[in-house]
């Protein structure tokens, strides 16, 4: 990329760049270190998807021994192929854009980071949105894989296969954008989570085609050998996502492998809750937690109806995290806060309702409520705003605390230059405006000096309290005349934050 040569365009890539490292510091580890968590226990997840397909499509092996004269079972075991075929595709697709973002976030990190800069908000946004658009070629190629197996599914069956499909590429918004709503200044590790967890919904995806396909052949029940009810059988457990907000309902599937649909000689515990299998054999369960780090136990009992002897099979290990919301502090007119005026901010913690936000500041004073409030400071420096609500920390976040900007002394709104003999006899003082500044503050003229040069005459000179001209000024301004100079100087004013200050002086010269 070239570097821009107007002045312009180089100050604009430079506050671009200045605002994201802004926003970079808002990502705080804890944050990225949750994502690190979430996508470690996704990847354990899919092994466990990729269990259940193979369990799944072993059926078909089985099933042609028991029934060699049986023609739909090549049928459906063509369409079960294609559909690994197609799976396998999208998966290393997938596998290269993790790759990609890898490398787009600098490269392989160190001790156990997945990349070198996880916290990377513009890695994502160049590698799936605005630069190689691949958020974009990922949603079509979702949306593709979608379309081919559809192709393969029994057109009565179409939408009821498709609904239970968890790929999914609407959008957020009606008429929003998917690939924006998922990779848009987002951390390089959330884009890397967000990645697997596509993964882990293809494998899903996979797993229940497989199965539907079986479904068209016969049922695990064929497959049993006559003097027992299985001959191969595990605990499963699988769930669309291992990352959730606090207020939301985490969901997992709970299963054994190649179950019957006859599943009344099946029972399923899952943290001491007992669950009863629903027609396909798998048990549903469902929890509401609060932030932390969770881990699923239970076991699935088998009782042989022939022996009634029961077998028990435990849980594999399950972790599911639930990261805590974090929490924002954004000024709403400028990245300070200035002395002696009402600085206006917006605050926000994700999952939190802004009614219930605590909100206190360092140095200073902060009021308000809902989300919205005003900070006073009195001090230059640095203040931090500390965010807290029901008992747990949000985040400190600094602002400088910076004196309001100097005004410019101005008689008949003119900061000096040539001016009309008529329009200055009629002028009675001067003022102090804050040109360009956001705030309401007004500046009080506390005192100034005028010194007056008539042409080719001596000059005189006079002072005033205030912003008026004293009695000698209006004097020198009744003898003005083209050619006169007057300056004014020595101007004293007083802010709004109490503080008085000098500021430059101004001359005129008459025409």
């Amino acid at each position: 990329m070239s570097i821009p040569k107007e002045n312009r365009q180089q100050m604009i890539n430079l506050m671009y760049l200045v605002l994201t490292a802004l926003l970079a510091l808002n990502v705080s580890a804890e944050i990225l270190n949750a994502f690190r968590v979430i996508n470690k226990s996704l990847q354990g997840s899919n092994k466990l998807l990729d269990v259940n397909s193979r369990v799944n499509y072993s059926a078909f092996a089985a099933k042609k021994i028991k029934e060699p004269g049986n023609a739909l079972i090549g049928v459906y075991q063509g369409k079960a192929d294609r559909t690994l075929e197609l799976s396998k595709s999208l998966q290393e697709y997938i596998t290269s854009l993790q790759e990609g973002i890898i490398k787009e976030a600098g490269g392989p990190g160190e001790e156990g980071a997945p990349m070198k800069r996880q916290d990377d908000l513009d890695a994502s946004t160049r590698y799936f949105i605005e630069e190689k658009k691949q958020g974009y070629e990922l949603k079509k190629k979702i949306d593709n894989f979608k379309g081919e197996v559809s192709k393969l599914i029994d057109p009565a069956d179409l939408k009821l296969v498709l609904d239970k499909l968890p790929l999914n590429t609407e959008p957020v918004k009606p008429k929003g954008d998917w690939a924006r709503d998922n990779f848009f200044q987002m951390p390089a590790i959330a884009s890397m989570t967000m990645l697997t967890k596509q993964l882990s919904d293809v494998k899903a995806s996979e797993g229940l085609l497989v199965s539907y396909f079986f479904s068209k052949i016969g049922s695990t029940e064929d497959l049993k050998p006559d003097e027992i009810i299985f001959n191969a059988f595990s605990a499963q457990i699988t769930s669309p996502s291992a990352y959730i907000l606090q207020g939301e309902k985490f969901e997992a599937n709970v299963f054994l492998a190649a179950t019957s649909s006859k599943n009344d000689n099946v029972s399923i515990n899952v943290n001491g809750a007992s669950l009863r299998p629903d027609e396909q054999g798998v048990a549903h369960y469902n929890a509401s937690p609060g932030v932390g780090e969770y881990e699923l136990h239970g076991n699935i009992s088998l009782k042989n109806p022939k022996t009634n002897a029961v077998t028990n099979y435990p849980l594999p290990p399950f972790k599911y995290t639930v990261a805590a919301p974090f929490a924002t502090v954004s000024p709403t007119k400028m990245n300070v806060f200035y002395i002696g005026v009402p600085n206006p901010v917006q605050v926000s913690a994700a999952g939190v309702a802004n009614a219930k936000l605590n909100v206190a500041i360092s140095a200073g004073n902060i009021n308000g409520s809902a989300g919205k409030y005003e900070v006073r400071v009195t001090n230059q420096g640095t203040t931090n705003v500390t965010v807290s609500a029901n008992g747990r920390n949000y985040g400190s976040f600094p602002f400088r605390v910076k004196l309001i900007p100097n005004p410019i002394a101005k008689v008949s709104g003119m900061p000096g230059g040539r001016i009309n003999a008529a329009v200055w006899r009629a002028q009675k003082g001067v003022i102090a405006d804050l040109e360009n500044f956001d705030f309401d503050a007004k500046f009080e003229v506390l005192s100034f000096n005028m010194f007056y040069q008539p042409k080719l005459q001596d000059p005189g000179i006079a002072s005033a309290s205030g912003p008026y001209f004293s009695a000698p000024m209006l004097d020198f301004i009744k003898r003005a005349k083209p050619g006169d100079i007057f300056y004014v100087e020595e101007i004293k004013v007083k802010g709004p934050d109490g503080l008085s200050r000098k500021i430059p002086g101004i001359a005129f010269k008459i025409d």
